[in-house]
Formats: C-alpha cells, structure tokens, sequence
C-alpha cells in the first residue's frame, strides 16, 4: 500500500476516528486505526468495540491498493508534527509502514488489517434523516446533564426517541434533566427509543457541525447498535441496555409564578459568584424578591460574594440554593437574550420551559 496526501488532510480525518480508539484495552490492535485504500479512496476506522468512527475521502494522486493498522495515538502526534507537506505512508507485507514528509521519515510496527473488528453495513432506506444541525443542537442541549455516576448506569448516556413526529433528547444526572426536540420533516419509517451512551454523545457533538443542512442518516442496527451516517463519515456505537426512567413524570407543570432575567447579565453573575464555591460546599444562595434576585455565597475557606440584578418577578419572596455548575451549563447554550425560569416553591425544581428546549434543577439544602 501506498497514498500520498496533504498533510492537513490525514491529520484533519486522524483527529474524527482517534476518539474511538481504547489504548488501555487488552485486545492490542484496539489501539491502532485501520488504513485502507480502495479505488481512488482513503477509509480510516478506529474501534474500542463499544464506538467506531469511520471516515472516507478521495485521494488526487495515483495510489497502491492495501491497508495496515498502525498505532492510532502515535501516528496522529507523528503527522500532527509534520510540515505543511505532503505526506506519504507506503506499508511493507511484514505490517510496518513508513511515513515521509519533506525530509522527515519515521517508520511504524503495525499489525496485520485482517485482525481490525470490520463495522457493520446498514442501508439507507431504512433510516431516519434529520440534519446534521438540528442533532447537534439536540446533543449540546442535553450532553451536559448525563451521569458520570458508574452505579447508575442507565443515566451514563441520552434517550434518543421519536415522539409524535419529534426527534427528542434526553439526559438527566438525577439533580438535573435536559430535554431537547426539533420536528422531523417527515414521517419515520423506524421506531426509535434508545438510550446511547455518553462517550458516543459526546463524539457526536465533536464530530458534527453546526450549521449543516446535510442529512445524518441514523439507523438501527441488530445487537443492540445504532449507526449514524453523514456524508463520508459513519458513527456506529452499542447501545445501553435498560429502560431510560420516565422523565415525563419528573417535569412539573407550568407556573405562574416566573422570574424573568436577562440570560448573559445571569449567567455571568453565577459564574462570579461560583468562584467561591469549594469542593464540599458548592451551593450558591438565590434570593428572590420583587424585581430583584440577589445571587451569594458565603465561605469560611474563601469568603464571600454577592451580586444583584433586576429582574421581572411579582411573586411570593423565595430564598433557594443551587448547584451553580447546573445554571451554567444550561444558560451558556441557550439563544435567547432573556430567560424565563418557573419557581413554585423552595424545594420544587426550577424549570427553563422553551419551544423545543426542557431543563429542570433540584435545589440543594441550606445549610
């Protein structure tokens, strides 16, 4: 095998599989990419079983039919460190390849291409599309909220589900949920109600662009796997096996009693304040009062902070205490220039109910 490529390019398609790669795994060649070049492409997949990231693109210079699995980490800091040249990797029998660029060489071990996991094939015609935009959007608003607790591994990932012509998301910790949706152009032609687990959540939101109009094919797969598909690349991960908790039951029904602010002023004074949180005591003390919400935390390690802001708020004087990491992570997404926040009592859920936008947060205690 043999390619020639600009350097930015393979460095570029290195960095979308190489998040798929599990170098700690006890299976060896989990910790390499797959090389392959077939007609007038380069196809370059990497695995750690549970995820593979697969991409493909036309080469413009003559090349030699093979592939190789080199080690995946190694060869993206190599050409990561390589001039704005082009780059040639050329790859022996005995699986050891050599990369060239200007007058930079470097040879690699590799092992043999038959032993790489191949990914699965799926059809299109079988497939729900929706733009690569909107699943973005649907992955930023929800990500944020999803687990890292390992005893609660149902949470460790996002409800993915078509609910009444809706596409929707979401994740939630057990003190938080997100909830996102956007309509589906068309009517589906699968059912979809999976729960897709935070690494892949995460590497979509990598991978896909904001923006884009192009359609992400997404698709059902036997064993339990969905695979996404858009363009050239291709995301194929196991699902997580269980049922998502019933996230409708948790959400309150609207308020009348809604504080309104003006998200940025908002968000940049929680963020002062959260400045004198510690590790042990991270909550922050709302006040809120007629037009007024007064944002403070006191701490014998570090001090004290307290900031005011005018807000639109008629109802009964509330004194409730947050996480204020929870406020952040959801006001730093959002686009409006105000938010609406529904607050029926101090130890109800704070509520953010937009048009296709969900986000709940339980109060802490006062201490």
């Amino acid at each position: 095998m043999r390619i020639t490529i600009p350097q930015p390019q393979l460095l570029k398609h290195l960095q979308m599989v190489e998040h798929a790669v599990n170098e700690r795994s006890t299976i060896p060649i989990l910790g390499n990419v797959l090389i392959e070049t077939k007609e007038n492409e380069l196809i370059l997949t990497a695995t750690d079983l549970d995820i593979g990231i697969q991409c493909q693109f036309p080469l413009s210079s003559p090349i030699e039919k093979g592939s190789v699995t080199l080690p995946a980490r190694k060869l993206t800091a190599i050409v990561r460190e390589l001039s704005d040249e082009t780059v040639t990797i050329e790859a022996k029998k005995n699986h050891t390849a050599t990369l060239t660029c200007g007058q930079s060489s470097f040879r690699m071990p590799g092992l043999p291409a038959e032993d790489f996991p191949s990914l699965p094939q799926t059809q299109r015609q079988q497939a729900l599309a929706i733009p690569q935009g909107a699943l973005k959007s649907l992955v930023d608003h929800t990500a944020y909220a999803m687990s890292m607790e390992e005893t609660r591994f149902i949470l460790n990932g996002a409800l993915l589900a078509i609910k009444k012509d809706n596409l929707i998301m979401v994740a939630t910790d057990g003190r938080r949920l997100a909830l996102a949706s956007c309509p589906l152009n068309t009517s589906p032609t699968i059912d979809l109600d999976v729960v897709i687990p935070a690494k892949t959540v995460r590497e979509l939101g990598r991978l896909l662009q904001d923006g884009e109009t192009d359609d992400v094919f997404i698709s059902p797969l036997k064993e339990n796997q969905l695979i996404f598909q858009v363009d050239a690349l291709r995301v194929v991960t196991r699902l997580i096996e269980g049922q998502f908790p019933p996230y409708e039951k948790v959400i309150p029904p609207s308020t009348k009693q809604v504080c309104s602010i003006d998200r940025l002023r908002f968000l940049n004074a929680i963020r002062r304040v959260s400045l004198m949180t510690t590790a042990t005591s991270q909550a922050v003390v709302f006040e809120l009062k007629a037009d007024r919400l007064v944002i403070s935390k006191e701490s014998a390690e570090l001090g004290s902070a307290r900031e005011e802001l005018e807000v639109s708020y008629s109802g009964e004087p509330m004194t409730v205490a947050f996480n204020p990491q929870f406020w952040i992570d959801a006001l730093k997404g959002l686009e409006t220039d105000d938010v609406a926040i529904e607050l029926s009592a101090a130890d109800r859920p704070a509520v953010i109910r937009q048009t296709h936008f969900t986000y709940l947060v339980l109060p802490m205690k006062l201490s």
